[in-house]
């Protein structure tokens, strides 16, 4: 949004927004804190945050497993988990946020992240005197210490320390499952029209390697590359993952497609299974238990003695 448009409303709202700080009261030298985000901005924010907005899904969940569920007064779409947080304030959806309702929820903080969040609005924000804390969530081995961060920024040291600590016995325990195996060529599907899949430095692909499947869209460029299936048919995958990414899809007919894809059918072997997009692509606290269905699904011999 233009800041210089509709001058009026804007300084109506930024009124409500020194309005809201006065009530909140002035943070005292000794509980402000002052932080270096994941873009490498110094960022001045209260210790103990009272009221915080989340930019992205990931960041919600990340603020309620941190114990912060009564400080968040504003989320973006599809901020469905956990159930508490679809009744919270919406500002848009994450790769729109709105400017305007951000700063009528007068925050205290706002969680950004670098994957999706327009950069302009960040700048608008910052200008504005809201602090804004960016994570910068493409790699699953720096999300433990992303977690930790957001502990201390939040106001909840403890707890973050606590989740990076589960995140990287999750990590562990995968590893230890796969040590030694071959990785499986393997096609993660995020869109069928055109089809869209996970490329190289997207969050996706670096847990779909960890879960140790080699991917076949490695070399493309983009995080989101699109595919020809003629392509794919070239690649000859052993495996297929379907995500719930494409909402609305029906998951029967679109797995019996790629079971029954010529030049795929006869593969020996070809196995098309399906996961929850919300726990392999959302840079939270489930990210483990993403690693570990995947890792399922691409080695389940590594895991049969579980359905013993």
């Amino acid at each position: 949004m233009n800041l210089s448009a509709r001058p009026s409303r804007l300084a109506r709202i930024a009124g409500l927004l020194a309005v809201a700080a006065l009530a909140l009261g002035p943070a005292p030298a000794a509980l402000a804190g002052s932080f270096t985000d994941e873009l490498g901005r110094a960022v001045q924010a209260p210790e103990r945050p009272r009221r915080i907005i989340a930019l992205t899904p990931a960041l919600t969940e990340t603020l309620f497993a941190l114990g912060l569920g009564d400080k968040v007064v504003g989320v973006t779409a599809w901020s469905d988990y956990p159930p508490q947080a679809k009744g919270l304030p919406q500002i848009g959806s994450y790769v729109a946020p709105n400017l305007e309702r951000i700063l009528e929820l007068a925050p205290q903080l706002v969680l950004a992240s670098r994957d999706g969040n327009p950069p302009e609005l960040i700048a608008q924000l910052s200008g504005l005197g809201v602090a804004v804390y960016v994570v910068a969530p493409d790699d699953p081995l720096a999300l433990p210490a992303t977690l930790e961060a957001l502990g201390r920024v939040c106001g909840a040291p403890q707890a973050g320390r606590r989740l990076a600590e589960g995140l990287r016995r999750d990590y562990a325990a995968v590893a230890a499952r796969l040590a030694g195996v071959q990785p499986r060529p393997t096609l993660m599907v995020i869109g069928s029209s055109p089809l869209i899949t996970a490329g190289e430095g997207s969050l996706t692909n670096r847990l779909l390697v960890m879960a140790g499947g080699h991917n076949i869209a490695q070399g493309l460029p983009g995080r989101w590359p699109t595919l020809s299936l003629e392509k794919v048919v070239e690649a000859q995958p052993e495996v297929v993952v379907l995500s719930t990414m494409e909402r609305g899809m029906d998951r029967d007919r679109v797995m019996a497609y790629w079971r029954n894809l010529p030049g795929l059918a006869e593969r020996p072997g070809l196995r098309v299974v399906y996961i929850d997009s919300d726990i392999i692509d959302r840079a939270g606290p489930r990210l483990g238990q993403g690693l570990m269905a995947l890792a399922r699904l691409i080695h389940p011999e590594r895991f049969a003695e579980d359905r013993r």
